[in-house]
C-alpha cells in the first residue's frame, strides 16, 4: 500500500508488521553452536507453530467464533511475525487480541458475508448441470481464489496501516491485481497446506492455521517492503487499538 493512499498518517515501524527480522518464529540458533543450533532452532520453530494455532483456536472461541476470528488471525500473525511477542506468546497473543478487537472486527465483517455467499454458490453449482455447472464452476473457483488472497493479506495490512475500513479495503480488494506474484504464491501455500491437511488431518490441529499465518505473511510483508519506496520504510505502523 502506498504512502499516498487514503491519505494515511503513519507512525515508526513495529516489529510484529516488519516480519523480516526472522525467518520463522523464533527462529534463532545461538544458544549452542552447529547442527545442534539448528536442530534447536528447527524445534522452537514448529513448538510455536503449534502454540499460535492452539491460540487462534482459543481467540476464536473467545469471541464466540463470529467476533473472535477476525481478532485472532490479526493477534496470531503478529505474535508469528514479531520476535518481542514470541518471548512470552501467550501473553502478547491476547493482549494483540484485546487491544485490537474492535478495529479486527470492523475490518473482518465484510467476509462473513462474502463467505456465505461463496457457500450459496457452491451449493448452487452442486445443482447446475451442463454449461451452466462449467460457467458456474469457473466463476466460484475465481471468487474463491480472490478471496483466500484478501484474507491472506488481511491479517498484515490491518497490522501494518492505521486507515478507516474503506480505504483498507479499496487496497485489500485489489491485492490480487497489483501484486500478481505474490497472490500465486499465497494461491500455493494455500493449496499445499490443505493438500497436507487432507492426507494427515492431524496437521490440521498441529499448524492448520499458524502455517499459512507464517508463510502468507513472509509473502506480504517481502511484497509490501519492496513496493514501499525507500524514504518510506520505516514509517510504516500498526493501527491504533480504536
Amino acid at each position: 500500500m502506498s504512502a499516498h493512499d487514503g491519505g494515511r498518517g503513519r507512525v515508526p515501524e513495529d516489529p510484529a508488521v516488519r516480519g523480516g527480522g526472522t525467518d520463522g518464529p523464533d527462529w534463532r540458533g545461538d544458544d549452542a553452536p552447529g547442527w545442534a543450533g539448528g536442530v534447536m532452532a528447527v524445534l522452537r520453530f514448529l513448538t510455536r507453530l503449534v502454540e499460535v494455532n492452539l491460540f487462534v483456536a482459543a481467540g476464536t472461541l473467545a469471541g464466540g467464533v463470529l467476533l473472535g476470528l477476525g481478532p485472532a488471525l490479526r493477534a496470531g500473525s503478529a505474535v508469528l511475525h514479531d520476535p518481542e511477542l514470541a518471548l512470552e506468546p501467550w501473553r502478547g497473543f491476547w493482549r494483540e487480541w484485546r487491544t485490537g478487537w474492535r478495529r479486527s472486527n470492523l475490518l473482518f465483517a465484510p467476509l462473513w458475508p462474502v463467505g456465505v455467499l461463496l457457500w450459496a454458490d457452491a451449493a448452487a453449482v452442486g445443482q447446475a448441470s451442463g454449461p451452466a455447472h462449467a460457467a458456474m464452476l469457473a466463476g466460484l473457483t475465481l471468487a474463491s481464489a480472490w478471496t483466500a488472497v484478501v484474507l491472506a493479506w488481511w491479517p498484515r495490512i490491518v497490522l501494518r496501516y492505521d486507515d478507516a475500513a474503506p480505504a483498507v479495503w479499496r487496497y485489500l480488494l485489489l491485492t490480487p491485481l497489483t501484486a500478481p506474484g505474490a497472490a500465486l504464491a499465497i494461491l500455493v501455500t494455500l493449496a499445499a497446506t490443505a493438500a497436507v491437511i487432507l492426507g494427515v488431518p492431524l496437521a490440521a490441529l498441529a499448524a492448520g492455521a499458524s502455517f499459512p499465518l507464517w508463510a502468507t505473511g513472509k509473502v506480504v510483508d517481502g511484497t509490501v517492503r519492496r513496493n514501499e519506496p525507500a524514504d518510506s520504510a520505516d514509517s510504516a505502523h500498526r493501527p491504533s487499538a480504536s
